[in-house]
């Protein structure tokens, strides 16, 4: 499990990121987390696990108000969140489509 800090820079300097927020008392969370994980290992991309109890102030930075969270970004932008019931075949469509380097990005075609 990561801290804050360190997911706020490999969102800065990284070109994709899956952060995954969770809690210890959330049992979905605990089935959804390695079905996240791999997707992200799956597709080379940086996976972040945070702990919205250990780090309370996770709700005000990411903006979640329940959990399991899970957000995607592409050049530091937030660009798909998906939170309680996640749909990993959108995800994984999602994840596939991610353009690798950070050229500009054409989102129109991104997200058709």
């Amino acid at each position: 499990m990561k801290n804050l800090t360190s997911v706020q820079e490999s969102i800065t300097n990284k070109t994709n990121n899956v952060v995954f927020i969770s809690s210890e008392s959330c049992s979905i969370c605990h089935v959804d987390e390695p079905k996240a994980r791999k997707l992200a290992e799956d597709y080379d991309i940086p996976f972040h696990h945070l702990d919205i109890i250990q780090e309370p102030e996770l709700a005000g930075t990411f903006e979640v108000l329940t959990v399991p969270a899970v957000l995607v970004y592409h050049n530091g932008k937030e660009i798909a969140r998906q939170a309680r019931f996640i749909d990993f075949s959108s995800l994984e469509n999602l994840l596939q489509q991610l353009p690798k380097d950070s050229e500009a990005t054409d989102y129109q075609n991104l997200f058709r």
